[in-house]
């Protein structure tokens, strides 16, 4: 049996892409959960804690940091103005990239209590609600009652 396979490989003649481009692909917000900006406590096993400000979500955080974690779980301590206390969480790192001022780490949420869940879900909806509840008291706006 030959072999139909050509030895010489095709070319397409695609139209060439600018290597700078004036925009984003995409415009619209692609996450499920909005995201805070909040300090964060990073512990890991066995060494020692670091602050750093990050990125809040329901399921998870996004955070920058000069030391990323040797291992894939970590705790996080935080608080949100819902919430009497800190909010301590364990998560497990699922994305790793870098950054201009270290590592930005992607973290989601394995163990976080369901009142401390509630509570950051509130926190973004009560953030949500004032805008709306402003534009509403807005003078010359007839409110219907």
């Amino acid at each position: 049996m030959t072999d139909r396979r050509s030895l010489q490989r095709r070319t397409r003649a695609l139209v060439p892409e600018p290597l700078t481009r004036r925009r984003e692909r995409r415009g619209d917000e692609r996450r499920d959960s909005p995201r805070r900006e909040i300090a964060l406590d990073v512990r890991e096993p066995g060494r020692k804690s670091r602050s750093c400000m990050g990125d809040l979500s329901v399921g998870g955080a996004s955070f920058v940091t000069t030391a990323p974690p040797m291992g894939d779980s970590v705790q996080l301590l935080f608080s949100v103005p819902t919430f009497v206390g800190p909010i301590e969480a364990s998560a497990v790192v699922v994305a790793r990239r870098g950054a201009e001022k270290g590592t930005h780490l992607s973290v989601v949420f394995t163990d976080l209590d369901i009142e401390a869940e509630l509570a950051i879900a509130q926190w973004f909806d009560d953030e949500q609600v004032l805008p709306a509840r402003a534009a509403a008291r807005q003078p010359g706006l007839a409110s219907f009652a």
